[in-house]
């Protein structure tokens, strides 16, 4: 596969990331809540994703390696109960601004665990990330209205959360085939949010009175596409150009807000986001150097 389709591949995959904010304000608007949303999303993706597993990839999976996978998945299920909680109570556009602090945490874990000190660009990318944060969040704006300090909070978990997953993700049984490896770590995930929120849905029959629909929506553009599309296009192109690339989730979330949702977006905001995305870039600039070294 040549980087040009790489690349398509994961733009596709932060794309199907970036919907699933607004299908989950549809979803709330349709009377179903957060654990009935989020429980469907990962029994049902969950499932899609060992069906795929028994038919094009059989092997077996050492013990050892399938609990750290198991254990590694409580991160994507925390983020996924913090980040839909946050929607209860705050805009899509403004969860995903929060959510996407991961990317100054990220820096700033990875100086914590392995002492790697940022550099001048990534400075430069933390105040931009910062600066856009405030703007496109609409923090100095009178025409947002008032911002909810509880969804704030679950929308920063949601981040802390986010920024673990990529952590273990590229740090656990990497020698496990992709598939299995997405499905044992999905697992994880599953077990995570229906602790958080027990599946009665599937007792009370609330599951064929039209959650199945959003469910099945959320878990094949939440739960299987995405890793499989990262799997596949990732290899390609590195992660650092991955990490540039899947910010288009960001601008993706605000215009499905606009268009879908009817929420105000303001030019503030806009360039706020538009800072956002700069910082991402920058941060992400030394991968450029490393390629052309």
């Amino acid at each position: 596969m040549n980087r040009y389709a790489a690349a398509w591949i994961v733009l596709m995959g932060a794309a199907f990331f970036g919907s699933l904010s607004t299908l989950v304000k549809l979803g709330y608007q349709d009377g179903f809540t957060t654990g009935e949303l989020t429980g469907s999303q990962y029994i049902i993706g969950t499932g899609g994703l060992w069906l795929l597993t028994l038919l094009f990839q059989r092997k077996k999976v050492p013990w050892k390696a399938a609990g750290k996978l198991l254990a590694s998945g409580i991160f994507p299920g925390l983020v996924a109960v913090f980040y839909y909680w946050s929607l209860q109570s705050i805009n899509a556009s403004l969860a995903i601004v929060l959510l996407f602090q991961f990317t100054w945490m990220g820096i700033v874990l990875d100086f914590i665990l392995h002492k790697h000190r940022p550099g001048r660009s990534q400075w430069g990318a933390l105040l931009l990330i910062l600066v856009g944060t405030i703007l496109a969040a609409g923090v100095i704006s009178f025409t947002t209205g008032s911002i909810h300090l509880t969804g704030v909070l679950f929308g920063l978990l949601a981040a802390v959360s986010y920024t673990g997953f990529i952590h273990v993700s590229g740090n656990t049984a990497n020698q496990v085939p992709s598939l299995q490896r997405s499905g044992w770590m999905m697992t994880g995930a599953t077990i995570t949010v229906s602790v958080v929120f027990p599946p009665q849905f599937l007792i009370e029959g609330t599951l064929w009175e039209g959650l199945w629909i959003w469910g099945t929506a959320l878990g094949v553009l939440g739960v299987i596409l995405p890793p499989l599309l990262f799997t596949k296009g990732v290899p390609h192109i590195g992660a650092g150009m991955a990490t540039i690339l899947g910010s288009v989730e960001l601008p993706v979330v605000l215009l499905l807000s606009f268009f879908i949702l009817n929420e105000k977006i303001t030019p503030l905001q806009w360039s706020g986001t538009l800072l956002i995305l700069l910082g991402i870039i920058l941060s992400e600039g030394r991968w450029l150097d490393r390629r052309k070294k």
